[in-house]
């Protein structure tokens, strides 16, 4: 059954309904369309039932309807425009550990997502915001994000007045985004402090450059993202610039989800999506011998591992034409410390072998 529609007066394929597009796109109110157009459709032959199963409900100019996502009934808006709603990715992956993200924004909870580089937990908060047209504003608290950034800032505007300008935090809660917070425990002590009051459950920001207290959009939500959980780098792989992290501040959090690397399976269906021209006896190779380097790893055999950004960043140059031996080193083996090249270079040339050259 076809959920979409063409608009008589432009072409433009619809799904659902016309009537947002013709009010937007054309200023038609959809009794002016069916005086015009009798005979053409303005509703798709599913939406009714759509309607009364999606539970769709107006809030304002907007269409909010409920959507599965990873498991969990979500709210989504239909028909939002926003340079901030990231943009879908078909090949992502959803595992377990994604529902309890998506129930947490879903509910407003504060969720804490920790796990190692290159799992996909900064993308797996863009999917589900892409798949329920929600905006994300993404910042890096990697100690170079100062509180004048985050809270605001006064300055002189083209009129030579003095103004203060909001930063990244209340434009995000006044305009009901999805605050991505990437590498918080790589954060300014003083930020910390500042997203205390914020992380309570009603929590709100008092301004004290200008007095303004700032109440969060009922859409705003706060997500926050780390290669550690806050007590510090077990693995020695990212000591560099984290922090421990106070445990008051860690307790308002109210869901911690651990995000791993894919079990091998999707990891290969991953690779296999993005780089359908390669072989899957050699994406199975490679993820193989990616998984022995991590188990390697973890017995503290090897002082680095590898992440799926790595291996998918391999098949982009595989699928240029360029040979595995040639294109591996500049990718990772230059990355780490001579005693482990040797191990990471003898791991590959075991498992990929003749299909190195092939």
């Amino acid at each position: 059954m076809s959920h979409r529609l063409t608009c008589p007066l432009c072409g433009k394929s619809i799904e659902f309904t016309l009537v947002p597009h013709l009010r937007d796109d054309h200023k038609v109110e959809p009794e002016m369309f069916r005086r015009q157009f009798p005979d053409k459709p303005i509703h798709s032959v599913g939406f009714t039932e759509f309607v009364r199963s999606s539970e769709v409900r107006r809030q304002g100019d907007i269409l909010h309807y409920k959507l599965e996502v990873a498991g969990i009934k979500m709210t989504a808006r239909h028909g939002v425009d926003h340079p901030l709603i990231p943009a879908s990715d078909p090949t992502f992956v959803w595992t377990d550990p994604c529902k309890d993200v998506a129930e947490a924004i879903e509910h407003n909870e504060r969720v804490f997502i920790y796990g190692p580089s290159g799992t996909g937990k900064s993308s797996l908060v863009r999917q589900i915001a892409a798949m329920t047209k929600r905006p994300v504003r993404r910042v890096s608290l990697n100690g170079e994000t100062s509180v004048s950034d985050f809270i605001g800032h006064w300055t002189v505007n083209d009129q030579r007045q003095t103004v203060f300008v909001k930063g990244i935090l209340p434009s995000a809660m006044h305009e009901g985004q999805i605050l991505q917070l990437d590498e918080v425990d790589a954060m300014q002590p003083e930020i910390g402090f500042i997203l205390q009051q914020v992380l309570e459950p009603s929590g709100h920001l008092l301004l004290t450059d200008t007095g303004e207290d700032i109440h969060p959009h009922a859409d705003f939500r706060i997500v926050a993202t780390a290669n550690t959980l806050g007590f510090g780098s077990d693995s020695g792989l990212y000591s560099s610039g984290t922090h421990v992290l106070n445990f008051s501040w860690l307790d308002r959090w109210d869901v911690v989800v651990h995000i791993d690397y894919l079990p091998a399976s999707q990891e290969i269906d991953l690779l296999r999506a993005r780089h359908g021209s390669i072989a899957k006896e050699l994406l199975t190779c490679l993820v193989t011998a990616a998984g022995d380097l991590r188990r390697a790893h973890a017995e503290e055999q090897l002082t680095t591992t590898i992440t799926t950004r790595r291996l998918l960043a391999l098949c982009s140059r595989l699928e240029r034409g360029n040979e595995f031996r040639g294109r591996w080193p500049p990718l990772y083996s230059t990355k780490v410390p001579p005693e482990d090249r040797k191990v990471i270079a003898e791991t590959f040339d075991h498992h990929v072998g003749p299909l190195a050259t092939s």
